[in-house]
């Protein structure tokens, strides 16, 4: 995945961290609904993909500080080895048929990913350097996006064929080999530093948008990565019931959608950032964003079925993944120093946020409106992103104030 053997201990902890995340959302969704019945199925969804966001919200400036104040190696080592008593907790939940521990453990999980996120992608030019900062971050969501394949694929098959006691091992050895990966972890980091910040997470995200001015361009890149976020949340829940519910396909045609749209996100990340320094930003991410609206508004004119249905997700990802790693890149590139914490806990409390409105937007749309009206809706949102995006003056430079 990487030419620098470095690489492979932060990756690997990455890939298991995000693969025991979807696997317990995707089972939750999967298999809870059989606890609660299937008129409570879209709120589930809401529910688990909302437990996982949250935290974030309300975390995300003591995220930041730690990411400041300690070893941002110690940080991702204490995340993965709380992840273990977490998957205990999502383990008697399935044995016992309790959907809320089950939610609780989700909920868990999202404190656990979102403390350490600041310090994990603060590492990735502690190990690569600047020259590697692009191709650093497109190997990190890549394997995000294979955690997400595998996890959304191992849901979807194991969800009817393995009893309770069979996911609980899974679930553990999944953590524990995580944690084993990031005890290899080596990066050579700038000292720590003291940090006064607030950690209210209301006044932090007020004082982040100003702290952000100093860097032209990166409360634009921010919001960008937002809505992406805010796409990729609607677009994961919505395949979960129009693809069962609109277009009658089981629970493993399902998984297998949501597999080719991660799949072709993780290979958009890769190649995005295999040739950004080959392509021009401010000309291929627009042309990416727009290849993505008229595919939205594909799927809600015309009805697409089968293996087609698939094959348009899976070119979607790709689009998706090509445009999204230039805007992680650019704020690693914008933000020097341990400041680096601070903007990259404001990024994920800003793209939670929208992420943990994507919830709240889907649950009201499919309560009043066909789901096939989400698609709609996500062209229109990522045409006028696409257009914020040409016009934002100073969104790719690195230049500070």
């Amino acid at each position: 995945m990487s030419r620098h053997p470095l690489w492979w201990p932060l990756l690997a902890t990455n890939f298991l961290g995000v693969l025991n995340d979807n696997f317990l959302k995707t089972l939750a969704c999967f298999i809870a609904v059989l606890w609660v019945g299937t008129q409570y199925e879209a709120l589930l969804v809401s529910m688990a993909a909302g437990s996982l966001v949250v935290p974030y919200v309300f975390l995300s400036p003591l995220a930041g500080r730690w990411a400041v104040i300690f070893n941002k190696i110690s940080v991702v080592r204490i995340g993965k080895l709380a992840e273990i008593p977490i998957m205990l907790l999502a383990s008697t939940g399935f044995l016992l048929h309790n959907v809320w521990m089950v939610m609780i453990s989700i909920l868990l999980m999202g404190v656990q990913s979102c403390l350490f996120s600041p310090s994990k992608y603060g590492l990735i030019r502690d190990i690569g350097g600047t020259e590697h900062i692009a191709f650093g971050t497109g190997n990190m969501e890549m394997a995000s996006f294979l955690g997400m394949i595998l996890g959304t694929m191992m849901a979807s098959f194991f969800a009817r064929t393995v009893p309770a006691w069979g996911l609980s091992l899974i679930f553990l050895l999944i953590a524990a080999t995580g944690l084993h990966f990031s005890f290899l972890i080596k990066a050579v980091e700038s000292p720590p530093e003291e940090n006064h910040n607030t950690v209210r997470p209301f006044t932090y995200l007020i004082q982040s948008i100003r702290n952000a001015g100093k860097y032209p361009g990166l409360n634009g890149v921010v919001i960008a990565l937002s809505v992406f976020w805010f796409i990729a949340g609607m677009i994961q829940m919505t395949l979960l019931v129009f693809c069962r519910r609109n277009l009658e396909m089981s629970d493993f045609q399902t998984g297998l959608v949501l597999t080719a749209t991660a799949v072709g996100t993780g290979a958009g990340c890769f190649l995005s950032g295999v040739i950004a320094k080959k392509w021009n930003r401010s000309l291929f991410v627009p042309a990416c964003g727009s290849g993505i609206t008229l595919l939205f508004f594909l799927v809600y004119f015309v009805s697409v079925q089968g293996i087609w249905f698939g094959l348009l997700f899976f070119i979607t990802g790709i689009l998706c993944g090509l445009y999204k790693v230039p805007f992680d890149a650019a704020i690693i590139q914008k933000v020097p120093g341990r400041n680096l914490g601070r903007m990259l806990a404001y990024s994920n409390q800003m793209s939670f946020i929208f992420i943990l409105a994507a919830s709240a937007a889907f649950a009201l749309i499919t309560k009043y409106a066909e789901t096939r009206a989400v698609f709609l809706l996500l062209a229109l949102i990522m045409g006028l992103t696409t257009f914020f995006v040409v016009f934002s003056k100073y969104i790719w430079s690195t230049k500070q104030v």
